[in-house]
């Protein structure tokens, strides 16, 4: 199968909610309703009425979230001090979370992990590829693969796991601790349904961004065959027996190939056709003329 027939939907699925939910958030966030409080002073009533009193509510530049170390709910400039109903809900949403947070809700304690995680191994992963260069320049010898290859899974794993935990935190935060906490004390029942519609929008933009980490693995994966397991035998619809062609004997460079398939586990992947048609070549003339030069340099000179 082509890639660009799994790369064209999988973009569509990522793109289309996004550009759903921020339509959404802008059509509901143009006037203030008749709210009688500001989002920022609707967060603190919600707090206040679940006796979270320490959990503080600040203005940021950096988007609405909360953050569980600090113990804030953020919200961002243009909804802290408006009367709109996309601020309220989500400043509604981000009392959820510290809702979560106080009540040690296990979801949410595990993407708390994760995230935390993934930003080391993101780090790690980072300064391990930057140094592949160097290492192979001062030992002269490459990194094997299957290092690499490992390390960039690992990376890449790990960030998905991270946002994938995050899908169960914010459904529970969304429709289970928002929405009924603006049903009951804040909105009519028409307001509730356009609510519903802004946290349902933002749900799809949760579960589209978690698609985005397994499509940065899907290269990684060998064009759709997971690594670790070999590659499925075909077989006809009917199930008729066919004739296998005779066996051709293999080159060395085919052999070579082959040699480096098995030993990666990553079989057709992009990182092995780099390695072997652009980084050894190069390696390779660098040893052969420090090599030369290191010969050059042993001759006896002649009286």
């Amino acid at each position: 199968m082509h890639p660009a027939l799994l790369l064209i939907p999988a973009a569509g699925m990522i793109l289309l909610p996004r550009l759903w939910a921020r339509e959404v958030l802008k059509r509901h966030n143009l006037e203030d309703g008749p709210f009688p409080a500001s989002a920022g002073e609707t967060a603190r009533e919600m707090l206040d009425n679940h006796q979270l009193q320490d959990v503080r509510v600040e203005l940021t530049d950096s988007g609405d979230h909360y953050d569980p170390r600090a113990r804030a709910v953020r919200l961002a400039r243009d909804k802290f001090d408006r009367k709109t109903l996309t601020a309220l809900t989500t400043a509604a949403h981000e009392v959820a979370h510290a809702l979560q947070h106080a009540e040690h809700y296990p979801p949410f304690a595990v993407r708390d992990r994760m995230v935390r995680v993934a930003r080391i191994t993101g780090q790690a992963g980072t300064v391990l590829l930057l140094s592949v260069p160097f290492v192979a320049l001062v030992t002269r010898q490459a990194l094997p693969t299957r290092i690499l290859g490992t390390a960039s899974l690992t990376m890449l794993g790990i960030g998905a796991a991270a946002q994938l935990s995050a899908v169960p935190t914010e459904l529970d935060a969304s429709f289970r601790r928002a929405l009924p906490m603006l049903r009951q004390h804040y909105l009519d029942p028409e307001q509730s349904e356009q609510a519903k519609e802004i946290l349902v929008a933002c749900s799809a933009t949760y579960l589209a961004s978690s698609m985005i980490g397994v499509i940065h693995l899907w290269p990684w994966l060998g064009g759709g065959r997971f690594w670790l397991l070999p590659p499925a035998r075909m077989c006809c619809a009917d199930r008729t027996p066919t004739t296998a062609a005779p066996p051709r004997p293999a080159t060395n460079r085919e052999s070579s190939a082959g040699h480096t398939r098995s030993r990666t586990g990553i079989r057709g992947g992009n990182f092995e056709r780099f390695v072997r048609r652009t980084a050894k070549p190069l390696v390779r003339q660098w040893l052969r003329r420090s090599d030369n030069a290191r010969r050059n340099r042993k001759k006896p000179t002649r009286p």
